[in-house]
């Protein structure tokens, strides 16, 4: 093209031309466009967005700013290539930062007084929204770089993509996927999520998040903010084709919102996990071999795997597991084998989610009846379709999945066994008590649902005096929260199965080194939470008081009364103490049990027992840490994430101190 049709494209965008801002976007994007040419109609196009067109439109001179959200369309569409040669870069980027006030303006006026106003018409409401979108696509790290923080600092910006983002789940005709003829220009050039993720990937490295502009659209409101972003994944889930990049970026900004208790709890209450479950199961049912787009099927496969993996284990971990284990997740993992080798990198880490889910976190919760049966029932169900591909032996899964399956069918033998004679026992929590009693004979408390008296004196006296006044009101603002849940009582009984069986499988080992400490307690240490899982035998000098959180010191009291029951004990014979750590996500929780070692040594027939299985020294408890502990992901955002839960402790410390409930109502 020659100067004179430049200067006549120019020319016609100072008259207020719509057909010329197309003519100078496909000027600016020819192969031969030299950057003068192209730094010229930049200019041109910053010209019609300035104040002096802005104060135009305001006062009516200008009816409707077409021209003008058509010109931001434009820079967004050819300005990227140029932010991406170095040599260009700086000029484009000063260009664009000296004139961001003005068209931080343009932006917030489009959304205030078009996008969001019914009575405009909804073709020139759509316009408008796409403009706002497109021109901030280009406001990126990987385009800005060092200037992004001038964008992301600016008041109203980061909110109004938030709110336009909910928008888009509202009313459909604003959504990017959604083509409208009777719009203005080009299909969208970019998504909304994509430019969300971004810049929640900015704020996680710098972290600098700004909640108030993130939540400032949804009132404060982390389930509302909960709602749009699974209505977005459903809804790019069940397209067709289906667009995967969206899809990553969806499952990303899942990820990245979840830092925020405030937001992930409700996204976990929303069933976040079943969900995501749901898109690897969509993912896995396609043939890697036919899929031209593999690389991307991989790669939401693998992000899906990174969301369920850093936060199946929030709160105490047993709702998620059991929600992604009921939603079928077992068979679509194991079909994820062909997948792993398609990601373009080829990075191990981006599998390392899969491998810890299959060898570590899920057997960990083989320790409880309710996950268990499901487990079971999965495999089971697996190994009778001779058409299900089994891991390669000399294949990546192959070891993960042996872990996990081992694990279940051998836990599956306990599951089986007539539990008829089994006695479990329930002890008083009062200090000046400790009286144990078969299983159903004490009172549990109402409140935490975790301790047990013999009488409302004992109740009275361990509120008062015992500490469990802030132990309660702890584990009660914990579960308001829905940061906690609670054990059912055929867990807690098969439970004390399995500690009774790994007990029975080292009692050679518990009894000699044992016979060493006697007559003084033995200690048994079993820790759960590690595949396989850990124990340690030896004497209470050797395994003191256990170190928990340091909001909380019950844990140390239970333990120094075992110790004494121990010791001070009114039946003949040797002592063991055992706590077993169970695995409960964030909220964790330890078994205490206090037993006559002859219980589990070679040959001991309960039948010639004459002591009383609930007698006054033997002791059982199930503590759980009424503070805040962090989670697997707080690797990846510490600072923000120890910020926002120290605020959280707070806030339930304050409520603790305020509460003044009778303890009569606990119990």
């Amino acid at each position: 093209m020659s100067s004179n049709e430049l200067k006549n494209i120019i020319d016609d965008l100072d008259k207020g031309s719509f057909d010329s801002v197309a003519s100078a976007t496909l000027f600016a994007l020819k192969d031969d466009c030299s950057f003068p040419d192209v730094y010229q109609i930049t200019i041109a196009l910053y010209g019609i967005v300035d104040s002096v067109h802005l104060q135009r439109v305001k006062r009516g001179i200008i009816a409707e700013p077409s021209q003008q959200a058509l010109a931001l369309r434009a820079l967004a569409s050819f300005l990227p290539f140029w932010l991406g040669r170095s040599v260009y870069a700086a000029r484009m980027i000063n260009t664009l930062t000296s004139r961001w006030p003005i068209i931080r303006e343009w932006l917030l006026f489009l959304g205030t007084e078009y996008v969001y106003k019914e009575s405009i018409d909804k073709s020139m409401r759509i316009l408008a929204k796409r403009a706002i979108v497109d021109f901030l696509g280009i406001c990126r790290h990987d385009m800005l770089g060092d200037s992004l923080p001038v964008v992301l600092s600016s008041p109203g910006i980061v909110s109004l993509l938030f709110s336009l983002w909910d928008l888009e789940t509202k009313d459909r005709h604003f959504s990017s996927c959604v083509h409208d003829d009777n719009v203005l220009g080009p299909l969208p050039i970019i998504r909304t999520p994509a430019i969300l993720d971004s810049w929640m990937c900015t704020f996680s490295e710098t972290e600098s998040w700004n909640w108030h502009e993130i939540m400032g659209p949804f009132n404060n409101d982390g389930a509302m903010i909960a709602v749009t972003a699974l209505d977005h994944l459903e809804h790019d889930l069940a397209q067709h084709p289906i667009d995967y990049d969206l899809l990553i970026w969806d499952i990303h900004l899942l990820t990245s919102l979840s830092v925020n208790s405030t937001i992930r709890i409700p996204l976990l209450m929303q069933h976040s996990m079943q969900k995501t479950a749901g898109v690897i199961a969509t993912m896995v049912s396609q043939r890697a071999h036919c899929n031209k787009q593999r690389h991307l099927v991989a790669k939401t496969i693998s992000f899906a795997c990174w969301y369920i993996r850093a936060y199946v284990e929030d709160t105490d971990g047993l709702p998620w597991i059991s929600e992604v284990l009921e939603a079928g997740l077992l068979p679509s993992l194991l079909a994820i084998e062909p997948w792993v080798r398609h990601l373009k990198d080829n990075n191990d880490e981006d599998w390392e989610p899969l491998w810890l889910l299959l060898s570590n976190i899920f057997p960990k919760y083989a320790i409880f009846r309710s996950v268990l049966k499901v487990m079971g029932r999965s495999i089971k169900a697996i190994n009778a379709v001779k058409a299900v591909d089994r891991p390669k032996p000399d294949g990546p899964m192959h070891k993960h999945w042996s872990t996990l399956e081992s694990l279940v069918m051998t836990r599956l033998d306990l599951l089986e066994t007539d539990d008829v004679d089994e006695a479990h026992v329930d002890s008083c929590q009062s200090s000046k008590c400790n009286k144990s009693g078969a299983a159903g004979t004490f009172k549990r408390c109402a409140g935490c649902l975790h301790v047990h008296y013999c009488s409302r004196e004992c109740q009275i006296y361990d509120w008062k005096q015992g500490g469990h006044q802030t132990y309660c009101r702890g584990i009660q603002a914990r579960r308001a929260k829905g940061i906690m849940s609670r054990i059912s009582t055929r867990d807690l009984r098969f439970l004390d199965r399995i500690i009774a069986s790994d007990l029975s499988y080292h009692n050679e080992r518990i009894a000699k080194t044992a016979a060493i400490h006697a007559p003084g307690p033995a200690v048994v240490e079993i820790d759960y939470t590690r595949i396989p899982l850990c124990i340690g035998i030896g004497s209470t000098e050797k395994f003191p008081v256990p170190d928990t959180c340091k909001c909380d010191k019950l844990m140390q009291q239970k333990w120094d009364t075992m110790v004494e029951l121990a010791r001070n004990s009114k039946t003949p014979g040797q002592k063991l103490l055992i706590r077993a750590f169970i695995p409960c996500g964030s909220a964790p929780k330890v078994k205490l049990q206090l037993i006559p070692v002859k219980r589990i040594i070679p040959g001991y027939d309960p039948s010639q027992d004459h002591d009383p299985a609930e007698a006054s020294d033997t002791f059982d408890h199930l503590y759980s840490c009424a503070g805040i502990s962090f989670t697997i992901v707080d690797h990846s955002y510490p600072v923000e994430t120890l910020r926002l839960m120290n605020k959280e402790m707070d806030a339930l410390t304050i409520e603790g101190k305020e509460d003044t409930t009778d303890p009569a109502q606990s119990a």
